[in-house]
């Protein structure tokens, strides 16, 4: 005789019902414990990175604010560093503004105007210079002075000077600005205290042109400092620069 159809169903039905409520008895119990797996969301992989790219990107724009805030003109325009938070900037990385080291900073921010750096100059700068803080700025400043002695490197940084501290509206540097910068850039090399000297007393011009600003850096790299190899008959040289030998070869009669 056939087994009955409807009993094996309800009991196939009860053994099912029972594994369930089986299972979310054992799951309840689980949850009850603490012991219950829970979904981990998803970190976005870049997300660390990201961040660290943001604020590197910001830091230079605020330390730039944090210098332009120092400025006591009622009229600063907080898009530059001026004069007040360029000599805080000095303070902060322990160097003078009388030293050669703001100028090459300048040369490196290939800044426009003295002695302003622009907003746009100082991020574009600190960016080609990797440099994110003003620590960093002090650790690197000293390595960018030392490529100073590459003869190259030196005459490009000399040229720079004349465009950066020229009159911007003006094709000529005043005397008096011509001897503070070769005071400064040229420190310590053949003729920088005579020329000097030279322009102080005579006051032969008032203003020092590109050519003789140029032709400056050449004679003292080409001529001796008692000027023994100077040939007055072949001589090339910008008149300014042939009339201070004529004052040294006063001098020394």
């Amino acid at each position: 005789m056939p087994p009955k159809r409807k009993n094996t169903e309800t009991a196939m039905g009860d053994k099912q019902a029972a594994a369930k409520t089986a299972k979310t008895t054992t799951t309840a119990t689980a949850a009850a414990q603490g012991g219950a797996p829970k979904e981990k969301k998803p970190k976005p992989k870049s997300a660390k990175a990201d961040k660290t790219t943001k604020a590197q990107a910001k830091a230079a724009a605020a330390d730039l604010e944090a210098k332009a805030s120092l400025e006591d003109d009622e009229d600063f325009d907080r898009e530059q560093i001026g004069p007040a938070g360029i000599s805080k900037l000095c303070e902060d990385i322990d160097v003078s503004l009388e030293t050669v080291d703001m100028l090459v900073l300048a040369y490196h921010l290939d800044a426009d105007t003295m002695p302003i750096f622009t907003k746009d100059e100082w991020a574009k700068g600190m960016k080609k210079l990797e440099i994110d803080s003003v620590e960093r700025l002090k650790t690197k400043l000293p390595g960018l002075i030392e490529r100073l002695k590459d003869s190259a490197h030196f005459k490009e940084f000399y040229r720079y000077i004349f465009m950066f501290a020229k009159d911007s509206e003006q094709k000529c540097m005043p005397v008096d600005t011509a001897c503070a910068m070769i005071s400064t850039v040229m420190k310590g090399r053949p003729h920088e205290l005579r020329f000097v000297e030279y322009l102080g007393v005579k006051k032969p011009i008032k203003v020092i042109n590109k050519d003789q600003w140029y032709n400056f850096l050449d004679f003292s790299e080409t001529i001796n400092e008692d000027l023994s190899n100077y040939d007055g008959l072949s001589s090339a040289w910008p008149v300014l620069l042939d009339e201070y030998v004529e004052w040294r070869n006063e001098e020394s009669a």
